[in-house]
């Protein structure tokens, strides 16, 4: 039997979901181009379109409204907020939350998955220091996590966002939440196993190293100096490359143009400079291109979002991903149980 190390190239099931890297550069969910989508179409339009086949997505709203409407008013979870918040990083936050919500059996598919994206949405909006108690109609979901009084511009970039975050393959959160549904488990612990997976810097996490490295540069020439260096001491470069697509991550360049759209004062426009910097600098040195982690953490910085909570806005655009998988993986119904390659001692008397 072939060993491929991390199942790279490996057909590990099939999907309906979306298409990723597609001649290495398009990302489609259930035939529409998720490019065109954030031009054309809101994040919740997109959800349900994952979870449902349908672009409508006024139900999806309306029940997000519902359930982010009932944590708002529920003691418990804001009890539990109170125990957990001050100790543990907002990704086991989330995680904790999630699993304390569970799910029933009597709701539909699209409400048990806007359950869960409330309850993420709603535990980033709890580090928010301003009011995001009121909920836009045309951006719901992106509004439950900014403040009221944010622009439209804002509101757009995050929505955006979002739908970039929605789903992507196999990926290794996605896989993760795969295997747990395949033994017949529940939703939520196959979405928690998902967000325990994308907690790891090597998935979700990338993003905040990205913006850690951007960060960690006074100027243009620090960042040149300190970037070559890096290379030649062989140290890996957050945000860069991907494992599917080739030519380019189709995601990026829609990020990117935001962070170009929202940078306001001197700083942000430093950083953004610097992040460009580095981007020519892994291409002319590496023929790499910028994944969509890279431009992804500055644009939540000039959306104000701390670094920590760069990961569980991944987590609240990708869990209706998780869920589409899990229901497509509930419905084939086979479980994953790959073989392992022994490279240990033979036999031992």
């Amino acid at each position: 039997m072939e060993y491929s190390p991390g199942l790279r190239g490996v057909i590990a099931g099939e999907t309906k979901i979306s298409t990723v890297g597609m001649e290495g550069t398009s990302l489609r969910y259930r035939g529409y181009d998720a490019i065109k989508l954030t031009e054309t179409h809101t994040y919740e339009d997109a959800a349900s379109l994952i979870i449902s086949d349908d672009l409508d997505g006024s139900e999806f709203t309306n029940n997000f409204i519902k359930y982010y409407g009932e944590l708002t008013n529920d003691k418990d979870i804001n009890k539990l907020f109170v125990e957990i918040k001050s100790r543990l990083h907002p990704m086991d936050v989330i995680r904790t939350v999630v699993s304390y919500i569970g799910d029933s059996d009597k709701n539909s598919d699209l409400e048990s998955t806007t359950k869960i994206l409330a309850a993420v949405s709603y535990v980033i909006a709890s580090y928010n220091d301003n009011d995001t108690s009121e909920l836009d109609q045309e951006y719901t979901v992106a509004s439950s996590m900014l403040s009221n009084k944010v622009s439209t511009d804002e509101l757009q970039a995050l929505d955006d966002i979002l739908i970039l975050y929605a789903e992507h393959g196999f990926n290794a959160s996605t896989f993760a939440t795969r295997v747990t549904a395949s033994t017949r488990s529940d939703l939520t612990s196959s979405i928690v196993s998902g967000i325990g997976t994308l907690k790891g810097e090597l998935h979700g996490g990338a993003n905040e190293r990205a913006v850690e490295l951007i960060n960690s540069f006074k100027d243009i020439n620090d960042a040149e100096t300190g970037v070559l260096k890096m290379l030649k001491e062989k140290k890996k470069i957050m945000g860069f490359g991907h494992g599917v697509y080739k030519i380019q991550d189709p995601r990026s360049p829609v990020v990117k143009r935001w962070v170009e759209k929202l940078v306001s004062d001197d700083d942000s426009k430093l950083r953004f400079e610097i992040a460009k910097k580095i981007d020519e600098i892994m291409d002319k040195e590496k023929k790499l291109f910028p994944n969509v982690d890279f431009y992804g953490g500055l644009l939540l910085s000039e959306l104000d979002f701390d670094v920590n909570l760069f990961t569980p806005i991944f987590v609240a655009g990708r869990s209706v991903g998780w869920a589409a998988h899990y229901f497509e993986q509930r419905e084939d119904d086979t479980l994953i149980r790959p073989a392992a390659k022994y490279i240990g001692v033979e036999e031992r008397d």
